[in-house]
């Protein structure tokens, strides 16, 4: 998208996210599924989510906090991936890397 928005010439600022929505639990959760079913991991560990009152951070959240990111989908006239997909394909990548370093 950067280089899109670049060869657009875009000004200002802008925000980008894959399709979907995801908490940290969910997207906890996507890793480990994926990670197993990708061979990267071999045993299932407990995902726990938590409240977010449990996890401080010096930022004020509201509840419900998704990036809105259609602005920039319209100007670039462009469909994200769903995240879970793009998850898929970095886990991919990370697997192939993997590979090549045991095999040196």
């Amino acid at each position: 998208m950067i280089w899109q928005a670049a060869e657009k010439r875009l000004t200002g600022l802008h925000h980008w996210s894959d399709a979907g929505v995801a908490s940290r639990y969910d997207f906890a959760v996507a890793i480990q599924d994926l990670g197993l079913e990708l061979g990267l991991l071999d045993r299932r560990v407990p995902v726990r989510p938590i409240a977010t009152e449990d996890y401080p951070t010096p930022a004020h959240r509201p509840p419900y906090t998704v990036l809105d990111s259609s602005e920039l989908r319209e100007m670039l006239n462009v469909t994200p991936a769903h995240w879970r997909e793009s998850l898929r394909c970095m886990l991919r990548e990370l697997k192939e890397q993997i590979g090549c370093e045991d095999s040196s």
